[in-house]
């Protein structure tokens, strides 16, 4: 393998019987082979870790470092992530979804990005989304709506003024160099774990999209996670919440970068720090607003033309959601 990096896949399950023989399978077919698979099971009831044992028990599986963890208890996809990146012996690490199929030069088409920068700390793409039985379906990030503006921060190496506004990482997507690991874990309460990891390499400058669809990424009804599209159902169910409900969540979340801030650690670069400074009183501002409705309507129309709602919330989607909730 020469100057290659030793690349581990850490891939989490929890009753995904019906789908992992064929994600195992395909990652075991890549043109450039892993170091060493990771499985982290959260308790599966069903027979997943038999089938594991099965696939990496087999030829095909010669020369791959295998690991099986398992917790009797089930933890969550982000605790169950960040412990088992904790057992990852590789330089490189992607991330691997239980229900996915790989395209056979996923990992090497990702390593090749971080050979040809040294500064990289996580790489994630889009994905062809698949239905139960593996039918195309569309594209991840056309299902996330991504804008212009946010390609355009991702391509061009500003992916924290993307990544202030909303999650665009999806973990089945990611490979991640060790060192992130070691500043981004534990994961913090209210944070997903590819969200978390994202942010962090981000605010090294260290982020970087290829809009390249190297995963089928499975859709159906028992995803654990899965790709979030703003379907009428989904929008009414969030105009639903409530505004305590909703500012809470983003408290919790909040404690983490003020933890971070607070922390300051080397690798913070100033103006990193800064929007995150700034993203946070917009969020403090959005909830103090008043619980009547109508008095809300000048205060967040006033702050529309500062570009508040644009680089540190989802724009008109968050206008709306502030003029909408409930107290």
């Amino acid at each position: 393998m020469g100057d290659t990096p030793l690349v581990s896949v850490v891939l989490c399950t929890y009753n995904g019987a019906a789908f992992i023989d064929e994600q195992l399978q395909s990652i075991l077919r890549q043109t450039l082979k892993p170091a060493e698979i990771i499985i982290s099971d959260d308790g599966s009831s069903d027979n997943t870790l038999a089938i594991i044992e099965r696939a990496l028990s087999a030829k095909e599986a010669q020369g791959v470092r295998v690991r099986i963890d398992t917790h009797p208890h089930p933890r969550g996809p982000a605790q169950n992530f960040s412990q088992a990146l904790s057992l990852a012996s590789g330089e490189l690490i992607a991330l691997a979804d239980q229900d996915d199929v790989w395209h056979p030069d996923k990992l090497a088409t990702q390593v090749a990005w971080f050979g040809k920068d040294p500064g990289l700390l996580l790489l994630h793409t889009d994905a062809l989304l698949v239905d139960r039985g593996g039918k195309p379906t569309g594209s991840l990030f056309a299902s996330l709506r991504v804008t212009r503006t946010e390609r355009a921060a991702l391509v061009g190496g500003q992916g924290i003024r993307a990544l202030l506004r909303r999650n665009l990482v999806t973990g089945a997507t990611v490979m991640l160099r060790s060192t992130l690991v070691d500043v981004a874990t534990p994961i913090p309460a209210g944070w997903m774990h590819d969200e978390w990891l994202g942010l962090v390499a981000a605010l090294h400058d260290g982020l970087a999209w290829d809009p390249a669809q190297l995963i089928h990424y499975r859709q159906h009804d028992a995803n654990q996670v899965g790709a979030s599209s703003l379907s009428a159902a989904e929008a009414k169910s969030r105009l639903g919440e409530r505004r305590s409900v909703f500012f809470a969540k983003k408290r919790q979340r909040n404690q983490a970068l003020i933890a971070l801030l607070e922390a300051s650690p080397d690798w913070l670069l100033e103006h990193s720090a800064a929007l995150l400074v700034a993203k946070m009183e917009h969020d403090q501002w959005r909830a103090e607003l008043p619980d009547n409705r109508l008095h809300r309507i000048i205060p967040v129309l006033g702050r529309v033309p500062k570009g508040h709602y644009q680089r540190f919330a989802r724009g008109y989607i968050d206008v709306v959601r502030d003029l909408w909730l409930r107290g």
